[in-house]
This record gives C-alpha cells, sequence and structure tokens, in this order.
C-alpha cells in the first residue's frame, strides 16, 4: 500500500426514514443520520497504519539520539568534574602560598611595631624632660610682657632670649616632630598589619572553603541545588586582581617596615643631636640686657630734654595763636567799611549806577580783606593743630618716659636679677632624663 490514502468519493444519494432498501418509504424505522461506505472505512484504516509507522520511526531515531546525548553529556560532565578537581588543588595551592607570605610578613609587621613603640617611648620621655629648662628660659620673657606701649618692642634682648628659647623649644619641636613622625609611621604599619590580617583571614576561610569543595564529590551527603549561586559576580576578583592585591599588601607592609627603621634611626640620632651651646648663649643674653638697660637710661634722659623744650614750645605757640587771632578780628572793621560802602553805591539810581573806578577799588579791597582773613585763618589753624601736636607730643613724652622708668624696672629689678641666680652648664640628651628629679626640688635651673 503506498504512502498516500485512496480517496473516497462518497454518494450525494442521502437514505432518510422515509425510505427502505428498496426505495421504498416505510414508516416508523429511524436510521443513523450520517453511513459511511466501504472505501471510507478502508481509507481511515490506511491512514491510520501509515500514521502509526511514522510514530514509531521519528521515536526510534530519538531513542537513539537521547542514547548518544546521555554518552556524550556523561563523559564531558566527567571530564569537567576532573578538570574543576585539579584546578581546585591549583587553587588550594596557590591559597597556601599566599597565606604562608601573608602570614610571614605579618609577623614581620608585628615586630618592627614593638620596635617602633619603644623608640616612640624614649622620644616622649626625652620630650617630657625639657620642659623644666623651658619654663626657665621662658621666665624672663614672660616678665617682659610687662613692657608698655613702645616698650613692648622686639629688641635684641628679646632676639636672644628667644633664641635661647628656641634652642630649647627646637629640641622640643623636633622631639615632637618625631614623635608624630612615629605616630604616622605607626598608624601606616597599623594599616598594613590590618590589611595582612584580613588577607590573611579571608585566604584561611577561602582555603577552609575550597578544601571543602575539594572533598566534594557525586555521593556526598546533603548536597542541594542553589540555583542563585550559578552565576558569575560581575565585581569579582580576578586571578591576577587576586594576586596582585595580595603582593601590594606584602609590598607596601615592606616598604613600610623599611620606613619605620629609617624612623628609628632618625629618632636615635634626634635624641642625640640637641645642641651644648646654652651657656654662650645665657652670656649673650645677659650682656643684651646690660646694654638695653644703659639704651633705656640714655633713652630717658633724652626723653626728659625733649619734654622741657616741648613744655617752651607749646609756651611760644599759644603766644602766635593769640596774635593771629587778634590781626583777624582787626580785619572785621575795613570789611564791614567796604561792604557799607558797596551797598550804599548800589542805591544809585538809573544811569548812575556806573562800573566807575571806585567800585571795582572796592570789590578789590573786599577780595584783599577776604584773602587776608583767610591767609591768617589758615595760619590760625594750622598753629592750633600744631599746638595739638605739640601738646599731644608732650602727652606721649611723659607717658613714654613713665614707660621708659617701667621698663628699666622690668629689665634690672626683675629679669636680671634672675638671670643672675641661674647656673648654666653645657646640654646633653643624656641629663634629660635627669630634669624631673630636679624640678621637684625647687633649686637653681641648670641646662
Amino acid at each position: 500500500m503506498t504512502s498516500q490514502a485512496m480517496k473516497y468519493t462518497i454518494p450525494s444519494t442521502k437514505y432518510t426514514p422515509e425510505h427502505t432498501r428498496y426505495g421504498m418509504p416505510q414508516t416508523g424505522v429511524t436510521l443513523p443520520a450520517t453511513r459511511y461506505t466501504i472505501h471510507e472505512w478502508t481509507g481511515s484504516n490506511a491512514n491510520q497504519y501509515l500514521t502509526s509507522s511514522t510514530e514509531r520511526t521519528s521515536s526510534l531515531n530519538l531513542r537513539l539520539e537521547s542514547e548518544r546525548l546521555r554518552c556524550e553529556t556523561a563523559d564531558r560532565t566527567r571530564r569537567t568534574q576532573n578538570d574543576i578537581n585539579s584546578k581546585l588543588q591549583d587553587r588550594i595551592e596557590n591559597i597556601t602560598y599566599w597565606k604562608t607570605e601573608v602570614d610571614r610578613q605579618l609577623q614581620k609587621t608585628d615586630q618592627e611595631i614593638a620596635n617602633l613603640m619603644a623608640s616612640k617611648k624614649q622620644l616622649e620621655q626625652a620630650h617630657v624632660a625639657t620642659q623644666l629648662p623651658f619654663e626657665v628660659a621662658t621666665t624672663c620673657l614672660k616678665h617682659r610682657e610687662g613692657r608698655l606701649s613702645i616698650d613692648l618692642v622686639h629688641d635684641d634682648v628679646e632676639v636672644q632670649l628667644l633664641k635661647e628659647v628656641e634652642m630649647i623649644e627646637n629640641v622640643q619641636a623636633l622631639l615632637q616632630q618625631r614623635i608624630q613622625e612615629s605616630d604616622r609611621q605607626l598608624s601606616e604599619l597599623r594599616h598594613c598589619k590590618s590589611n595582612l590580617e584580613a588577607d590573611l583571614k579571608d585566604k584561611c576561610s577561602s582555603y577552609g572553603l575550597d578544601s571543602r569543595c575539594a572533598g566534594l564529590h557525586n555521593g556526598s551527603l546533603g548536597m542541594t541545588l542553589h540555583n542563585n549561586a550559578v552565576k558569575i559576580d560581575p565585581k569579582s576578583a580576578t586571578p591576577a586582581s587576586y594576586e596582585a592585591f595580595s603582593h601590594d599588601n606584602i609590598t607596601n607592609a615592606e616598604k613600610q617596615r623599611v620606613s619605620s627603621c629609617r624612623q628609628r634611626e632618625l629618632n636615635e640620632h634626634t635624641m642625640h643631636q640637641t645642641s651644648n651651646d646654652l651657656h654662650k648663649q645665657a652670656e649673650t643674653v645677659n650682656e643684651s640686657f646690660r646694654i638695653r638697660i644703659q639704651e633705656m637710661i640714655t633713652a630717658k634722659t633724652n626723653l626728659e630734654e625733649n619734654l622741657n623744650q616741648t613744655v617752651l614750645e607749646i609756651s611760644s605757640m599759644n603766644e602766635n595763636i593769640a596774635a593771629l587771632r587778634e590781626a583777624i578780628r582787626l580785619k572785621d572793621s575795613p570789611m564791614r567799611v567796604s561792604h557799607m560802602r558797596l551797598n550804599t553805591r548800589s542805591m544809585r539810581p538809573n544811569i548812575e549806577l556806573v562800573r566807575d573806578p571806585v567800585q571795582y577799588g572796592l570789590v578789590e579791597e573786599v577780595g584783599q580783606i577776604t584773602d587776608s582773613i583767610e591767609a591768617l585763618s589758615a595760619k590760625l589753624n594750622e598753629s592750633i593743630e600744631r599746638l595739638r601736636n605739640l601738646e599731644r607730643n608732650k602727652k606721649a613724652l611723659e607717658e613714654d618716659i613713665a614707660v621708659k622708668t617701667n621698663s628699666l624696672n622690668i629689665d634690672q629689678s626683675q629679669c636680671l636679677r634672675l638671670r643672675k641666680t641661674l647656673v648654666w652648664r653645657s646640654y646633653r640628651p643624656a641629663t634629660m632624663f635627669l630634669a624631673s628629679s630636679v624640678s621637684s626640688r625647687h633649686e637653681p635651673l641648670i641646662f
């Protein structure tokens, strides 16, 4: 039988309940509404045979394809799993290597932190010990802050006192700088330590997780599917960035340890480089005091002489001002005469109101008198201002004399007397640690 089913044409004749098989109507017999021919029946069977054969062939092909796919996927899964196992072992070895390196760097960093902290403690002790000589060196400066007005000057005494203080302040500042540098270096070391600890912690965790993964196999119990984990996080690290991260942590730790060693060497050098020239500077300060005291005595004498001369000049200026005022007063009558004449002549009628020489002369006279009054007034104002200046100068001289007297009292009676009680000696860093015991006994301050 061919693949094409035979087509049958259904006769157009329809049987109705009114006809019998002989073509005659018969009443009381009911037949189905549709009837098929034998050709239709045969064609339907043929179609079923063909459809069944086609489906069986397709099913066979599908079974063969499925068996091939099962074998292929099983082999691929086995090879992939073996490759993953191998990669896991490589990864565990890599983590072990980096974990060992990071742990070694962490121990070295811990030791360097301890060394630098010990060096910083010595700096702090040295810094505290400089406070006693600093207090004595600043005593005179504090007394001299009591100077008044213009005498609160940055003179040579103050310059030398500041130099003396600067010698101690430089040591303190240098020690403080080294302490701060040590603090910053300790901060860097602790930051490196923190990074190394975090890195080591992560590597230990990663080592445990990957070791656990390496121990899993197809027969392991408790395994479940995790669909959310089947992805590649775009923010996750690459192998290159992973190694670069640990390498950078190690490199930075090594770099900071080298910087810390240099810092410790610098600390040791700083604690032994302080100056021993305070004795010479003390003598320089005392000499500056003696010179400055003599200068103030001379200045005070000159100020007193200038005050006497200024008092005489004030008297003369008062006489000058009185004369100028009298001259201005005397110009009032001529001005009134000129104004009266001009006003009277302005009453001339009609053509008699002529611009004659008299009119021009009167106008010129008024201008001359006005100019004279203005010149005298200007000179009077200038004289009054000059008198005020002289009086201000007199007051300033009196105040300055009082200031000089106060300054002499401070420099002679307070500062220089205080400095004569001091005993100076060469300053050595090794003796700084004895200062605290000396300060508690109120003995003469010794440097």
